[in-house]
């Protein structure tokens, strides 16, 4: 085939194939760098691998499992089991990449442990390890399928289509990445111009940016339909990674002048203002004025979309010497055992936990309402992923969804407000 100019997601895709070019809607199949899977699907793979009759797999190496939904076995649930029969089949295969409650989000995990490289290609359960793609890595999303990489360590996919989204400029005062993608996604989403693309980023303003809000803009990407993401790893990320390799290969990967995209967009992140996404769409965001004054129950901060450390940071800007209204709950949970450990050394948690703050296991908790569940009627505003009825406990109550700013503030005053004015008293920048 002739060697047409190629996108991020070709060449990394073409490289796992043994090729030197592939074509958007092309069928291919690919030996993964990585297979990443979570507990809550573990019960169903485990049951097909036993249909199946495979007793062993060819790379337990290329093997990550880790236990981030269901960070603590609660009485009454059936998640001890699932713990101990995954921790038991990962013993038994020789799986050493098995990590465990308390370890953090797949996503942290992912980057925080050296597996997420540039070049490298990682088969997961869930679309929103996305959030990889911030240091050159590319996350390829399938559910029930991903057995098959672990048991045959290769694996097909169709080569999606590539949208680029070019940054320019820089975050204005009291704006956060989540303020950004909750941009994009309220532009993009509805006509479904990113729809089963692979989303690369560039431009001035990715720079601008820490890789904890590139983690951010991708994670969340996967609800404008876009298939994954992407960005090309600068000086940045390549420190970060070269930290965590141990030793282990990666291939920076850029995009070829010319090659074709589906879709693009440009942002000027400075336009940017504080927004909240109102229920039960995760694309209806709005500037804070639309819904400000509305009475919160609860607030948390964490999930894959906003428990990194700079969101800690940006919630103790506001929260130190504050506490959080008598009326309310707030939850924070860190991404990971790193995060919490850094946030304790940074004095972060004695700062939220001084201003009433219940801080959680690194994990999911909140998010898919393991924890922090809504009773009928009550409100609340998040950094999680998702605002749909019934995520989070009663069908009648509210998820609202902002970044954390807007969350710790609102938690303050008991009510959705604009961050800025705390902000400012508080002198940050």
């Amino acid at each position: 085939m002739s060697m047409s100019a190629q996108t991020v997601a070709q060449k990394i895709i073409a490289r796992a194939a043994g090729r030197g070019a592939v074509e958007a809607g092309e069928y291919v199949t690919v030996t993964p760098d990585y297979t990443c899977c979570q507990e809550l699907f573990w019960p169903g793979h485990k049951r097909n691998l036993e249909r199946i009759g495979v007793d062993r797999i060819p790379r337990p190496d290329k093997a990550v499992m880790v236990i981030d939904h269901s960070t603590a076995a609660a009485m009454g649930s059936h998640h001890h089991e699932t713990h101990r029969t995954l921790r038991d089949w990962c013993e038994r295969q020789g799986i050493e990449n098995f990590f465990g409650p308390g370890n953090g989000l797949r996503h942290q995990v992912l980057t925080e442990r050296g597996f997420a490289r540039p070049g490298t290609l990682i088969f997961s359960d869930e679309g929103n390890i996305a959030s990889i793609g911030a240091l050159g890595a590319l996350n390829i999303p399938i559910s029930t399928e991903v057995l098959v990489s672990l048991i045959q360590d290769e694996n097909w996919l169709a080569v999606p289509p590539s949208a680029r989204i070019t940054l320019t400029g820089g975050l204005g005062f009291g704006v956060t990445a989540r303020d950004v993608i909750q941009t994009i996604l309220r532009d993009a989403t509805p006509d479904g111009r990113l729809l089963q693309c692979c989303v690369e980023f560039d431009g001035p303003g990715l720079v601008e940016l820490s890789l904890d809000d590139r983690q951010t803009l991708l994670a969340s990407l996967f609800h404008s339909g876009a298939y994954t993401g992407v960005m090309e790893p600068d000086a940045l990320a390549l420190a970060y990674v070269a930290a965590r390799a141990a030793g282990r290969p990666w291939h920076v990967v850029k995009a070829d002048p010319g090659a074709d995209y589906a879709a693009r967009l440009t942002y000027d992140l400075g336009a940017i203002a504080p927004l909240v996404t109102v229920p039960p769409d995760a694309h209806g965001a709005v500037p804070v004025a639309e819904v400000a004054g509305t009475r919160i129950d609860q607030a948390s901060i964490g999930s894959c979309a906003g428990g990194r450390l700079d969101d800690l940071r940006a919630a103790a800007r506001i929260l130190r010497g504050r506490r959080i209204a008598s009326h309310v709950t707030l939850y924070v949970t860190p991404g990971s055992r790193g995060i919490y450990a850094e946030a304790a050394r940074e004095g972060l948690l004695e700062i939220l936990a001084e201003a009433g703050a219940a801080i959680l296991a690194p994990g999911c908790t909140t998010c898919w309402g393991y924890q922090g569940v809504l009773n009928d009627g009550e409100v609340s505003i998040s950094t999680q992923q998702f605002n749909y009825q019934g995520r989070n406990g009663s069908r009648s109550a509210h998820v609202f969804l902002g970044g954390p700013y807007v969350v710790a503030a609102s938690a303050v005053a008991g009510r959705i407000v604009d961050p800025r004015p705390m902000l400012a008293e508080a002198g940050a920048a």
